[in-house]
């Protein structure tokens, strides 16, 4: 199922009756649209985005994480948009706020209700409501795995990421042991890759680890050839790479927890 609510209809010049319905805002309407003509059961998980826009990027990020514990937040700091006559145009940012559950129309009222009510209360705009199939987050933020992150990085093209710009390159490699790690790092730092956190203890399989983070760009050729000198040097001392992202330290810090990027890793394996 694709998204829902997020387009725009230009309603100006038209009569009512040819207006189109702006399922952001109509939810009854939404979903009369899901149960009737796609077929959706309302028994059903969803998830369910609500967003709020300011051109006060702090405040979006205070709200942000005051809501954590009810939604999954994300800031858009840089939403591009097309302004009346076709022009792409940066817009303000938005805080969009998640919440996957086999939702009814009453439910999802009285979240956008909250949502309005913080929205005046803080000089918010309340932008509405999107919904779609639930959205395999690991998939999305966990490590990437090797033969998955050159076609990764050409979506990420493919959706206007501009060619060339600054793109970190982090590869988490398993290692056999201790050894093997600083035989791995020792060849890695040779190879002008020297930015690496080390994992001392073994996970349950008896395997250590190492994080290494590399300052790279956003050009797949480079990507491939990285990647493959990483590999090379992992497996000639036994190891292996276990997953690649597009992540900076605090990123991988923020998303996997300062030494829980193996056990992530090793879980999303299983």
């Amino acid at each position: 199922m694709s998204r829902y609510g997020l387009k725009n209809g230009n309603t100006m010049n038209k009569t009512i009756e040819e207006a189109p319905i702006d399922f952001r805002f109509d939810i009854d309407a939404l979903f009369a649209h899901l149960t009737g003509e796609l077929g959706h059961n309302i028994e059903d998980e969803l998830d369910w985005s609500f967003a709020l826009r300011s051109n006060d990027l702090a405040l979006l990020e205070k709200i942000s994480i005051e809501l954590e514990d009810d939604f999954l937040t994300h800031v858009q700091e840089s939403v591009e948009e097309e302004d009346s006559e076709g022009n792409a145009v940066q817009g303000d940012p938005i805080l969009v706020l998640v919440d996957r559950g086999a939702m009814t129309a009453e439910e999802v009222k009285e979240i956008v209700n909250q949502l309005s009510a913080i929205a005046n209360e803080r000089g918010l705009t309340y932008e509405g409501v999107d919904c779609c199939d639930p959205i395999d987050y690991e998939e999305i933020f966990g490590w990437i795995a090797p033969e998955d992150v050159l076609p990764r990085l050409q979506s990420m093209n493919d959706n206007g990421l501009t060619p060339d710009v600054p793109l970190p390159w982090t590869f988490l490699l398993q290692t056999p042991s201790v050894e093997a790690t600083k035989a791995i790092k020792d060849a890695l730092s040779e190879a002008d890759m020297s930015d690496i956190d080390e994992f001392d203890e073994p996970d349950e399989d008896g395997n250590f680890g190492l994080c290494v983070f590399v300052p790279g760009r956003n050009n797949e050729a480079a990507l491939a050839e990285t990647l493959s000198g990483v590999t090379e040097i992992a497996e000639s001392h036994g190891g292996a790479i276990d997953g690649v992202q597009f992540y900076t330290r605090e990123e991988v810090e923020e998303v996997f927890g300062e030494e829980e990027g193996l056990e992530e890793a090793e879980q999303g394996e299983a």
